[in-house]
C-alpha cells in the first residue's frame, strides 16, 4: 500500500525545513508546494495576487499527479487549504493510500514575527504577493488553516519554537508509520 505523509499547518512554522530533515533521515521523496510554485513563477510571471493564486492551484494539481503516479512512499509539504485536503482524502481513498498527517501550529505572535523576518530575506517573488504586516490579517489566515480537516493518522506539532526538530519520539512515530 502506498504511504503518504502530509506536512501542513501554520505559515512560518518550519514545515519546509522539517520536510527536508525527513527526506534526509528516511530517504523518502519530498515535494514542497512552495518549490513547485517557485519553478512555475520563474517561467510564468505573475502581475497580481489572483495570478499568483493560479500558480498555487497548478502546484497543488502537480502534487496530486505525483501521488497518482509516484512510488510507494511520498511526502508532500504545504499550508494545505481545506478544499485541497478534501481532494487529497478522496484521492487517497480511491487509490488506497495510508496517510500520516503532521500538522504544525503555534502561537500567532511568534509565527507572525517569524513570517515578517522572512520578508526581509531574499525570498522568491511568488511568496511576496500577500502583505501580512498586520497580525490580525495573519491570524485570520492561520485560523483558516486550522480549520483544515487532516486525515489518516494525525500528529500535532507545536512549532512555536523549533524543539520538535530534535524530538526523537516524533521521528519514532514517523519511522513506525513508514515501517522502517
Amino acid at each position: 500500500m502506498k504511504k503518504l505523509i502530509l506536512i501542513g499547518g501554520a505559515l512560518a512554522g518550519g514545515k519546509s525545513t522539517f520536510s527536508l530533515m525527513l527526506r534526509d533521515r528516511f530517504n523518502i521523496p519530498v515535494v514542497n508546494k512552495d518549490r513547485l510554485k517557485e519553478i512555475l513563477g520563474d517561467n510564468i510571471p505573475t502581475a497580481n495576487r489572483e495570478e499568483n493564486k493560479r500558480l498555487s492551484v497548478i502546484s497543488f494539481q502537480l502534487m496530486r499527479y505525483l501521488i497518482e503516479c509516484g512510488g510507494e512512499t511520498l511526502a508532500l509539504e504545504s499550508n494545505f487549504k481545506d478544499y485541497e485536503l478534501s481532494e487529497l482524502r478522496a484521492l487517497c481513498e480511491e487509490i488506497g493510500c495510508d496517510v500520516l498527517s503532521i500538522v504544525f501550529d503555534g502561537r500567532d505572535d511568534v509565527l507572525h514575527a517569524r513570517f515578517l523576518r522572512r520578508l526581509g530575506e531574499n525570498r522568491h517573488p511568488v511568496h511576496k504577493s500577500q502583505d501580512f504586516t498586520d497580525i490580525a490579517d495573519f491570524s485570520e489566515v492561520l485560523d483558516e488553516l486550522r480549520r483544515g480537516e487532516y486525515f489518516g493518522r494525525i500528529l500535532r506539532v507545536d512549532c512555536t519554537d523549533f524543539s520538535y526538530q530534535s524530538d526523537e519520539s516524533l521521528y519514532a512515530e514517523i519511522e513506525e508509520f513508514l515501517g522502517n
